[in-house]
């Protein structure tokens, strides 16, 4: 078989540009990657609509900061199939009910059972031997390097608000 004069240029005497051909190949598929990513988060969301104000809900709305989202009745939802099994996991430990749809509650419920199982010595303050340095000079209002209940609180709203993603009240496994 005979060679091209123009092929053995481009192979012996400029390896950089079959080099150039694959970075721009893996750019193509990068890209692509990104559009099918965007595409099936696109196609996996649901809103659900505003619940019925109860007397419970009345009550749990006015234990949260102003300006929070009133979180709408949940029904029973799956995790997308494409949905990382990890998340899935980390998700459950804080979905109490099981309905695949976490609300403010039940993120709040976890997080002070989190509270009452780091804060070893039972005095109501996550030290520095108790919780992660990191997040206690992060949200460490009075600076006395300790987390009170009122400070955790703080922390685990604003993470609420930081989770949910859509600001419709609960958080989805796919905005974790």
């Amino acid at each position: 078989m005979k060679t091209n004069k123009k092929d053995k240029f481009v192979k012996q005497d400029h390896p950089e540009i079959s080099g150039e051909i694959s970075t721009r190949l893996l750019i193509v598929m990068a890209v692509a990657a990104c559009i099918v990513f965007v595409c099936s988060l696109i196609a996996f969301s649901k809103k659900y609509p505003a619940s019925k104000t109860s007397q419970e809900n009345v009550q749990l709305a006015n234990a949260a900061p102003a300006g929070t989202p009133q979180a709408p009745a949940a029904q029973k939802r799956t995790p997308p199939p494409n949905t990382p099994p990890h998340k899935i996991r980390l998700f459950a430990d804080v979905d109490l009910d099981g309905d695949g749809v976490m609300t403010r509650e039940e993120y709040e419920e976890a997080h002070w059972k989190n509270f009452e199982r780091c804060d070893k010595n039972k005095d109501g303050m996550l030290e520095r031997a108790e919780f992660p340095w990191g997040a206690i000079v992060a949200h460490d209002k009075n600076k006395d390097a300790k987390l009170d209940r009122d400070e955790y609180k703080n922390r685990y709203y604003e993470g609420f608000n930081d989770t949910d993603k859509n600001k419709d009240g609960v958080i989805f496994v796919e905005e974790i």
